[in-house]
């Protein structure tokens, strides 16, 4: 759908992003406007992708992505590959009958269960 990700001028005010090395602070970014992105905010992100757009290697790739996984900002399936971003639906809203038709349509492509069902345990809550 869109080409391009939004990021709140008050990013770098965030009470956790001001708590964050400049590393995580550059990952964080990398994470929520990858060309791999959805509208779900659920998508497929191989760690040799991150590595190759980032120019991080595995070890440090695999290190700030635990490093999220442990503050809950992100889950990460390591047999399909596939990251969600937990706060997404917080900043996307999920209004529009397009942007709610193009959220189905991903959803129907995510290979793991648990991630769509934390997805709408994440929408109950918004």
């Amino acid at each position: 759908m869109a080409v391009y990700r939004h990021i709140h001028i008050d990013y770098w005010q965030d009470g956790f992003v001001l708590d964050l090395t400049p590393e995580e602070k550059y990952f964080y970014i990398y994470l929520m406007t990858n060309s791999k992105t959805s509208q779900c905010g659920i998508y497929e992100l191989p760690k040799r992708i991150i590595e190759t757009e980032t120019g991080y290697n595995r070890e440090t790739v695999d290190k700030l992505l635990n490093r999220f996984i442990d503050y809950k900002k992100i889950v990460y399936c390591e047999e399909t590959r596939e990251v969600f971003l937990m706060n997404w639906i917080k900043h996307n809203k999920i209004v529009s009958p397009k942007v709610k038709k193009c959220v189905y349509e991903e959803l129907k492509k995510i290979k793991s269960m648990d991630m769509v069902n934390l997805f709408f345990k994440q929408c109950e809550g918004y």
